[in-house]
């Protein structure tokens, strides 16, 4: 009996379990010509780790693509730039190391046009008159074009 038993065993044990490169899908389609071969399917992702020439293949969705967006503009201005004091409740200032002078708007959070204008840098811009809220600031860089958008706080 024990021998049974210990044949089992060993038997059980030198076979391993392999998962094969499989695709559970509802619709796909194998194309070949004389030296490519081309499979694709609809459906859940290949299972196990596909390789060729040394590079790894995508398992059914493609992990190493490197998508961006079309435009190579990068909008963002310094980020040297201060809005200070957040929040506040009588002026706000704009101040950068190099920038002279910045176009300014003032949106409210429905979008609403509050301000428009130019400010110089370290010059104050009165908002007393405004109502207490939250308000999006955008600044242009007058030389570059360039904006970035700020959030502060009307006390």
């Amino acid at each position: 009996m024990n021998k049974i038993l210990f044949l089992l065993l060993i038997t059980s044990f030198s076979y391993a379990q392999t998962i094969s490169k499989q695709v559970i899908g509802s619709a796909g389609l194998t194309q070949s010509n004389s030296n490519v071969t081309l499979s694709y399917t609809v459906g859940e992702a290949v299972v196990g780790l596909m390789t060729a020439g040394g590079n790894q293949l995508g398992n059914g969705y493609y992990p190493a693509l490197d998508l961006q967006t079309l435009s190579i503009e990068n909008n963002i201005l310094d980020a040297q730039i201060k809005v200070y004091p957040n929040p506040t409740t009588f002026v706000l200032y704009v101040s950068h190391p190099e920038v002279p002078a910045f176009n300014i708007q003032i949106l409210d959070l429905n979008g609403k046009l509050i301000y428009s204008g130019i400010i110089n840098r370290d010059e104050p811009l009165d908002v007393s008159n405004f109502s207490q809220g939250m308000y999006l600031i955008t600044i242009e860089n007058n030389e570059t074009n360039k904006k970035n958008t700020y959030k502060i706080i009307k006390k």
